[in-house]
């Protein structure tokens, strides 16, 4: 009779037992087909995909285009005249501007180039400067410096000694046509907006293309946030 009931005890517990992996199966089976279900959240894919290896081409290609806060972009105008985005072209245009109106300098076919890629309009290279070394509102850093851009080509045009340049150089024949428009509200107008529009839209497109580059490339901490990292470990280490 006791070894009729212990077999029987025996079958139950192999029965329970079979029961529970079937049932333990079914679960993860469930858990299984839920997840793969279930899309990955955006921000974690973003994150681990950019720390890997960046994103795709078309991905990069799509995701570098925004609409251009303009309201907050021109309430932070005071702090941005004062970050490198501003002050480096502006460095170079003062810098350009000063060496060309020099005894003789215009002479140099080097010197020339740089006038004609620097200050003239459409101010192309200092705006894309800008809007490669900022985060925002680098249509309207294009659009400033290609104001102070032209502004240097007046002076030259002014000050500088276009006597040594021929009178068919198309630097020379720009630089006076500007001193001449300059004495003329309406001409003077129309080319301050020319020089603004072509300022903005290549400060616009330097920013996307900024965007896109640093889309395509894997995510990398910049020195300062490193050193903002190991001085928050620290003063957390300290706390304890």
């Amino acid at each position: 009779m006791s070894k009729h009931r212990n077999a029987e005890a025996r079958a139950a517990a192999r029965r329970r037992g079979r029961q529970a992996a079937r049932e333990q199966a079914e679960r993860a089976e469930r858990g299984e087909a839920l997840q793969e279900t279930l899309p990955t959240p955006a921000p974690q894919a973003a994150e681990s995909q950019s720390t890997q290896g960046g994103l795709g081409f078309r991905a990069a290609f799509r995701g570098s285009f925004r609409s251009a806060p303009i309201r907050d972009d021109l309430r932070q105008l005071p702090s941005l005249v004062r970050t490198r985005a501003f002050v480096v072209p502006l460095v170079v245009i003062a810098v350009t501007t000063g060496v060309a109106t020099q005894q003789g300098t215009l002479s140099s076919s080097l010197m020339q180039l740089a006038v004609q890629s620097i200050l003239l309009p459409p101010a192309f290279v200092v705006a894309f400067l800008a809007g490669m070394l900022t985060r925002r509102a680098s249509w309207l850093l294009g659009g400033l410096l290609g104001l102070v851009s032209y502004g240097g080509a007046l002076v030259i045009g002014s000050v500088g000694d276009l006597a040594v340049l021929e009178s068919t150089n198309p630097v020379r024949i720009f630089l006076e046509r500007n001193v001449e428009s300059a004495r003329d509200v309406g001409a003077l107008v129309g080319d301050l907006y020319g020089v603004v529009v072509s300022g903005i839209f290549a400060g616009a497109f330097a920013g996307w293309y900024g965007r896109f580059l640093r889309a395509m490339s894997p995510a990398r901490r910049s020195s300062r946030d490193e050193r903002r990292r190991e001085a928050a470990k620290r003063i957390g280490g300290g706390r304890r």
